[in-house]
């Protein structure tokens, strides 16, 4: 039985994975399924009111940032943007299933989570500003509609090697359960999962994408990077602690087994299969629609 010490991580692990269901972004508002369009939030609750709001100041301080470059403003700009970052995240998104799902079913270093986290972030807003840049100065055609059709062609085609890793990845645990190979190859399968969380993340965010293109048109790129620089810190934070949950569950599982090393070897495996199974089927889910818009 499962010590009152022990108990609280596991509740908290369970609440906090229901924050991964969320609706595709390949399906409409009405449920029909579409070719890949922009993703828009099915409600206006609190989270996305206060992202609208962190936006308009953001864009607000951009401009004033254009007619006078004050320090002040833009230490508030980045401190917003910051802030905008930590919230942004914590919405649909940005691959905290992938980091959830990577530490749940591994042992992990203490630092892991947060190399995790602002690797998946880096990549998500990199993409972003190189998507933009590539529009802006290279095909000199910086328009919404590239941008998202774009955007979303690249999140398919990310969920759809997401799929296949995901596969591979369950595949390669089921034939260790069938041989009883031990379970003490985590290093070598901990690189993969970072490469592909990292493949995972290579596609654009929306909040970089309308800073860049706001501060690009008030010829002000330079501090529009600067914030994308600051929301993508903000994202890490958030995601970091998705990382964290996930090794904290972990761990106290393997506290309260502590000493029944057999017990403990099957439910690592266990783990790592049924984290990888969930990963596989939410992938399948999510690049479904992307596929059958493409093919219908």
């Amino acid at each position: 039985m499962f010590t009152d010490k022990a108990l609280p991580f596991f509740i908290a692990l369970m609440l906090f994975s229901g924050l991964f269901l969320y609706s595709n972004p390949f399906l409409g508002s009405g449920g029909e399924e579409t070719k890949p369009k922009v993703r828009t939030p099915s409600s206006q609750g609190f989270m996305v009111e206060k992202q609208m709001e962190f936006r308009e100041e953001i864009g607000r301080l951009l401009s004033d940032l254009n007619n006078s470059s004050n320090i002040t403003l833009l230490w508030s700009m980045l401190g917003l943007s910051f802030l905008f970052g930590l919230l942004h995240a914590a919405g649909p998104g940005h691959r905290k299933t992938v980091v959830f799902t990577m530490f749940l079913s591994r042992k992990s270093k203490w630092y892991e989570p947060f190399t995790a986290a602002f690797l998946s972030s880096s990549a998500h807003a990199g993409s972003a500003l190189l998507l933009i840049l590539i529009f802006q100065f290279v095909l000199k055609k910086l328009s919404p509609d590239n941008i998202a059709e774009t955007s979303q062609y690249l999140e398919g085609i990310t969920f759809s090697l997401l799929v296949l890793i995901s596969l591979l990845f369950l595949l390669l645990v089921i034939k260790r359960l069938i041989k009883s190979e031990s379970h003490t190859h985590h290093h070598r399968a901990g690189k993969g999962l970072y490469g592909t969380l990292l493949l995972s993340s290579f596609f654009p965010c929306p909040g970089v994408i309308m800073i860049l293109t706001f501060s690009i048109s008030l010829g002000v790129l330079g501090f529009g990077i600067l914030a994308v620089l600051a929301l993508s810190l903000g994202m890490g934070v958030t995601i970091s602690f998705v990382g964290i949950l996930a090794v904290t569950g972990r761990e106290s599982l393997f506290l309260v087994l502590k000493g029944k090393e057999y017990v403990v070897e099957k439910i690592s495996t266990l783990l790592e299969l049924g984290s990888f199974l969930f990963l596989f089927l939410f992938s399948l889910w999510m690049v479904y629609p992307f596929i059958h818009g493409l093919i219908g």
